[in-house]
């Protein structure tokens, strides 16, 4: 019973309060440093830009795609990657482009541009434009060495090491750029403000079962109904999530987990390999290993051409895999209804299934058919 799993979307009214902040937190805001580990996720960084450019120009790659690799090449080299991101939107205008720098050179920051017509670093794809940006900022606010291989024509150029905050960036970056760093924090404290969204899961307002599965980095704090600490997470350990509030994830009976990047990841499903090897992708798009057959992958977001499995590694789309939400394990023996509703046979207790979609009580099995979903009669596992 396997069907191909048609995309659905989670879709979330995106909260944006346009509010004023307080002196404390913006005299915070200026002493941010450029390094250090990302707060905001990469839905909540696409997300902000959709929704002031509709079509951001970018070659090869959607916007979650470029703040999945802002996100990950920061982490690499110990920058702050989603205030990076709130730099290019700086520099391109939402992804609008329009000034001396043109969408196909994948320079996300203005690198070697300096007006009058002139365009600056052409980079091949978008990840180096990004890996170059991050490592540019490196060599402002750190006199660590790079992890990655170089890329940015400047980085020589930079004494290291002399702008450790974003405000620093003033007169450096940019010229005059009197405010150039107090800009781009305006951009992320903006930012940082959206909703979170769990991409590609679908909520119908009666939904009871968990749509992904939040996995801590390290330790973090969950948060009873009332906004008190009430315990901690594990670092590693698989827990259940049902839905978001706000900048939070729903963990169960109203307790809840800070979206934060730098410290949790969330999947939303797994890709099983059903005959052939499948390559797996690196980051830069190079071939790391091939999956073989009855593997499972856990899937943290796809869209038409591929499914994305953490740390900017992805599979290709293809008809020698399939893609489902969990499993459902049957403690008594249960009724098995086709699509118009008709009982066409009992599935036997103790027996596994892979669900394919939930729309209320009904677990699709593939193939038009589903059961109805009972926690005395069903496990199911995400």
């Amino acid at each position: 019973m396997h069907k191909r799993f048609k995309s659905i979307t989670f879709v979330i009214i995106l909260a944006f309060v346009l509010s004023s902040f307080s002196s404390s937190s913006y005299a915070q805001s200026q002493n941010e440093n450029i390094a250090g580990s990302p707060v905001l996720t990469s839905s909540q960084m696409g997300d902000f830009v959709l929704m002031h450019n509709p079509s951001p120009l970018l070659q090869g790659v959607t916007i979650y795609q470029l703040a999945d690799y802002y996100l990950n090449i920061g982490r690499v080299e110990g920058i702050r990657g989603d205030i990076a991101f709130a730099q290019a939107i700086k520099e391109t205008g939402y992804f609008k482009f329009g000034g001396d720098v043109i969408p196909e050179q994948n320079n996300y920051a203005g690198i070697g541009t300096t007006g009058g017509g002139v365009k600056g670093a052409f980079f091949k794809t978008a990840e180096e434009g990004v890996r170059a940006q991050i490592q540019h900022l490196k060599a402002y606010a750190s006199k660590e060495p790079l992890v990655t291989e170089n890329v940015d024509p400047r980085f020589h150029l930079v004494t290291r090491g002399i702008a450790p905050k974003w405000t620093d960036l003033n007169g450096r970056w940019a010229v005059p750029g009197n405010n150039y760093g107090q800009e781009i924090l305006e951009i992320y404290n903006n930012m940082e403000k959206m909703t979170i969204q769990i991409p590609n899961v679908s909520l119908p307002s009666n939904h009871k079962l968990p749509v992904a599965k939040l996995v801590p980095r390290r330790n973090v704090a969950m948060y009873a109904p009332d906004g008190r600490p009430y315990n901690t997470l594990q670092k590693d350990v698989h827990y259940r999530v049902y839905g978001v509030k706000g900048t939070y994830y729903d963990v169960g009976g109203g307790y809840l987990v800070k979206g934060d990047s730098s410290k949790v990841g969330i999947y939303i499903g797994r890709v099983y390999i059903k005959d052939t090897n499948i390559p797996l992708y690196g980051p830069d798009h190079k071939i790391k290993r091939y999956l073989k057959r009855g593997e499972t992958v856990r899937v943290y977001s796809y869209d038409h051409s591929r499914y994305d499995v953490g740390g900017g590694y992805y599979i290709k789309k293809g008809s020698n895999q399939t893609y489902y939400l969990g499993t459902a394990t049957l403690k008594q023996n249960t009724v098995l209804y086709d699509k118009s509703g008709k009982a066409v046979r009992t599935l036997k207790k103790n027996e596994s299934y892979r669900v394919y979609k939930i729309d209320s009580r009904k677990l699709d099995l593939g193939g038009g058919y589903y059961i109805n979903y009972d926690k005395k009669m069903i496990s199911y596992v995400n």
